[in-house]
């Protein structure tokens, strides 16, 4: 199916809905993952090379490290290294941050990073993750017990997907010691999750092991992991979303980039 057949379909699908109504993105050669926060987008290739949306263009990130996985928020610019090293932008340029390998970051948090490892979960606390300049060391906090793939903070607390799809929830982390309220499972069965993304107005997104695009139902401050999942059509499969100030940003498994608007 060609990218114009599969824009109108996609926009034939939620004409009559008033649901979420998407279109084709800046382009970017075989996108692999995007990430949106504080009114900035990030987005990483297939070649592990990085870019920031500049206007309707994107803007390559110079520079003798390349990162498989770019986060952007309250406490700035973060990658992940193809050898999983983790690196922060100063200046300009990413700068290695040692100690901890990850294998997915999150920058959503109020002040503080969070990542995770493929198989277990960390929270970096407010005094390392902003203060961190290029020289010193940082100390993670482990999140223990739940094997998590995937991690992503954001108005309401945080998200996890374990290694078998399933999806925990806490509602509150605090910045300055990374101390959570506990987590609970909240979806689990036949739909199996890839990733979840919170978004920083509380709204929560799933992408399913499917490639299928979910939406958080039941969200509010008071019901916090919210109540299920709604299903927002699209006309193929995607590896990876992220959300911020009312655009939903999708990349499919061929690459594109798309963003939907409710």
């Amino acid at each position: 199916m060609t990218a114009v057949v599969c824009f109108v379909l996609l926009l034939s699908l939620v004409a009559g809905s008033h649901a979420w109504r998407c279109q084709e993105g800046p382009t970017l050669n075989r996108a692999t993952q995007i990430d949106a926060s504080k009114g900035q987008v990030v987005a990483s290739n297939q070649y592990n090379q990085n870019y920031f949306l500049n206007g309707v263009y994107w803007t390559y990130i110079h520079g003798p490290h390349r990162m498989k996985y770019i986060t952007t928020g309250d406490t700035g610019t973060w990658g992940v290294s193809t050898k999983n090293q983790l690196y922060k932008m100063i200046g300009g340029n990413f700068t290695r941050v040692p100690g901890l390998s990850l294998s997915q970051v999150d920058a959503g948090g109020d002040g503080f990073l969070v990542g995770s490892t493929g198989s277990r979960a960390y929270c970096l606390r407010t005094a390392y993750a902003r203060a961190f300049k290029g020289a010193g060391s940082v100390s993670w906090s482990a999140l223990p017990a739940y094997s998590l793939k995937h991690y992503s903070c954001g108005l309401y607390g945080c998200w996890g997907v374990d290694t078998h799809g399933r999806v925990y929830h806490t509602r509150s982390v605090n910045p300055n010691s990374c101390g959570q309220t506990g987590w609970q499972v909240v979806s689990f069965g036949s739909l199996k999750m890839k990733m979840v993304e919170a978004a920083s107005n509380g709204l929560v997104f799933g992408l399913s092991t499917a490639g299928k695009v979910y939406l958080r139902a039941g969200i509010y401050a008071g019901r916090t992991q919210g109540t299920s999942w709604s299903n927002i059509p699209m006309c193929m499969a995607m590896r990876h979303l992220s959300y911020d100030l009312g655009r939903l940003w999708v990349v499919s498994n061929a690459g594109m980039i798309m963003f939907c608007m409710h």
